[in-house]
């Protein structure tokens, strides 16, 4: 009885560890896609060894074990086409499968290869839903900063890859920058060091990512060791064994990369149209809130030009009311169709110094609100000679504008309020 209670003990010890174990890798959309290509590739080396012994009953296996779906694929595909041939041959003998086991044969054959092209167009569709999936929430981040902050975490989560790399680019210079991976082991921390302290990497011309900027357009590598094109310290910090990656690039311009991996899987074409599709969507969402976030800062920049106006326009309507008040009784006197004069300079000002007695003329009559085709009639000058004074009467008070100057004209011309 104890005996039992130990072992059961030990039992349930065993699926503890076991489901701490899957707990530890989070599960993506992409899980489930793989336990189906597991799944066919099983029963596709089932087939494969039944076939073969169906064949050559007396010989050793051609094949090895294929770990990749297409390998196997193909290898089957060279039986079938036996299977065909001797189906179609006239020669039996005792040693020779019989007619109906071929027949058999070729039909689990067919049966297979065309589940293996449902289970891929399924595949492919499944990917592209769940990566649509996964870009849903971004587009509800107006933030630019938000969004590179969410980007390769949602990489790994929608698109079903172990570990992503986000690089920027900065003219002919690229930099990796933030990478996230669904476990934590000694190597990515190793990873994590080596992009804190590497410079700026020249995109040389026989680089991948240099090709990937001329040619705006995704890439795949299945075996680094022998590609002359990767950039080796990045191999070597990172581990990669194959990998796909893409430019980001918003605008038409490539400010950036993504680079993504498994960590036991070997990556196909899919895999990098998948990526590929990413970085396109990302790089529309990424535009979207870029041209927001600057409608947002110029909407504050008029709303805050328009207080500034509206300021200036209060103090030059008050001026004008209390000029109104000084103004003298017999304003009648003036000629018609003259302007009357404008205020003269307060006891102590000395604007007279700055400003030439012709420019004091154009400036007090701009403080009477005529326009500067009345102001040269006024003067007998021309228009251009009246536009000429207002600029330099704008450059010596440092006023932006004409409600601007007109306003520290004011101030300066006004003198202290009359005790009553």
């Amino acid at each position: 009885m104890e005996r039992s209670s130990v072992q059961a003990a030990v039992r349930l010890d065993a699926i503890a560890v076991s489901t701490i174990d899957r707990t530890r890798r989070p599960t993506t959309p992409h899980t489930a896609v793989m336990r189906r290509r597991a799944t066919l590739l099983r029963r596709g080396l089932r087939l494969l060894r039944t076939t073969e012994e169906l064949l050559t009953p007396d010989e050793a296996s051609a094949y090895e074990d294929a770990a990749d779906l297409n390998v196997l694929v193909a290898q089957l595909d060279v039986l079938t086409a036996d299977v065909t041939e001797r189906l179609g041959s006239t020669r039996v003998d005792e040693h020779s499968p019989t007619m109906p086991e071929l027949g058999r044969a070729l039909v689990e054959l067919h049966t297979f290869r065309a589940e293996v092209h449902y289970h891929e167009v399924h595949e492919r569709l499944d990917r592209l839903d769940a990566l649509e999936a996964g870009l849903a929430p971004l587009r509800w981040i107006h933030d630019p900063d938000e969004l590179l902050g969410k980007v390769c975490e949602t990489v790994v989560q929608c698109c079903g890859f172990d570990r992503v790399l986000l690089s920027r680019v900065e003219g002919s210079t690229w930099r990796p920058w933030k990478s996230y991976a669904i476990t934590e082991r000694s190597s990515e921390r190793r990873f994590a060091a080596w992009m804190s302290t590497t410079p700026e990497i020249p995109i040389d011309h026989l680089l991948l990512e240099s090709e990937m900027v001329r040619r705006h357009g995704p890439a795949l590598v299945t075996a680094p060791e022998d590609d002359e094109r990767v950039y080796r310290p990045l191999i070597e910090a990172s581990g990669l064994q194959s990998y796909v990656a893409a430019p980001l690039m918003p605008t038409g311009r490539v400010i950036g990369f993504l680079h993504a991996d498994y960590e036991c899987v070997v990556v196909d074409e899919l895999d990098r149209d998948i990526l590929w599709a990413f970085a396109e969507a990302f790089g529309h969402i990424f535009e979207r809130a870029v041209l927001l976030s600057r409608l947002r800062e110029q909407r504050e920049q008029v709303r805050e030009a328009m207080r500034t106006v509206e300021h200036v326009l209060d103090e030059l309507a008050c001026a004008e009311i209390d000029l109104a008040s000084r103004a003298p009784q017999n304003s009648s006197s003036s000629a018609p169709g003259r302007l009357g004069p404008g205020p003269s300079p307060a006891p102590g000002s000395r604007i007279d110094s700055l400003l030439t007695p012709r420019e004091l003329e154009v400036l007090a009559l701009m403080a009477t609100g005529a326009t500067n085709s009345r102001i040269a009639e006024q003067l007998v000058i021309s228009d251009g000679t009246v536009k000429s004074h207002v600029k330099r009467i704008l450059r010596k008070l440092r006023s932006a504008n004409r409600a601007e100057a007109i306003a520290r004209y004011l101030r300066l011309t006004m003198g202290p309020a009359q005790p009553r």
